[in-house]
């Protein structure tokens, strides 16, 4: 399904009448639930890093997006059954660029498979939401657009025709119900609690040695 599928079916569950909203209202609409459901779904991407230089430091995987990426697991050696995942590391952030520091250093050549999650994409030429979750996704952008609607209504000038008025104040009322309703409908989909937090990230163990193999001044390894 493209942007164009998601744009129909989002048009088909918000009904605008008064044609209140535009294809770009529909289409950021779509991509900020592209953006939620990758947040509760993102995709996994597998990529074999190889170091160029001895030592903890590893730089990221190529397809790593910045700001959205977390890494998941590193396996080394490659190729054991089962596999074999490195314990310690963590994300160093140095003047220049963002790495994963590995407890333990490797050798020049070794190659370490990283396991990371990346956003999907919906676009004229891509859709990466699996089937099974489009109808989901084109409920939660829809939710939004009901929403904004409901908004534009409440927001309107009060009419010289007081009838005028009361269709108004209905049509937000409705509106924003039905937002609600798309909205609930997603997270039931994906059997989400909607007053979660989204986390988004790694824990690792900081009670690591350092390069000379003594306890490091702010993380002693002595048990707490």
């Amino acid at each position: 399904m493209s942007l164009h599928d998601f744009d129909e079916r989002v048009k088909r569950l918000v009904r605008d009448e008064d044609a209140l909203l535009s294809e770009s209202d529909r289409e950021a609409a779509i991509a900020a639930a592209v953006i939620r459901y990758s947040l509760d779904r993102p995709r996994t991407k597998v990529e074999d890093i190889t170091l160029a230089t001895a030592g903890q430091l590893l730089d990221l995987p190529a397809g790593w997006e910045a700001d959205f990426s977390a890494l998941r697991s590193l396996e080394y050696p490659v190729g054991d059954v089962p596999p074999t995942l490195i314990d310690g590391w963590q994300l160093y952030q140095s003047p220049t660029a963002i790495q994963i520091q590995l407890a333990s250093g490797l050798s020049a050549g070794a190659v370490v498979r990283a396991n990371y999650t990346i956003a999907h994409q919906v676009d004229t030429g891509q859709d990466t939401v699996p089937s099974r979750d489009r109808a989901a996704v084109a409920s939660f952008a829809a939710g939004r657009l009901a929403s904004q609607l409901a908004a534009l209504y409440a927001g309107d000038q009060a009419p010289t025709i007081a009838a005028d008025s009361i269709d108004h104040a209905d049509k937000s009322r409705k509106f924003s119900a039905l937002g609600n309703t798309l909205r609930k409908r997603y997270f039931d989909a994906l059997g989400i609690n909607p007053k979660r937090t989204v986390a988004h990230g790694v824990v690792v163990d900081m009670d690591l040695k350092n390069s000379l193999g003594r306890d490091r001044l702010t993380h002693s390894g002595r048990y707490r």
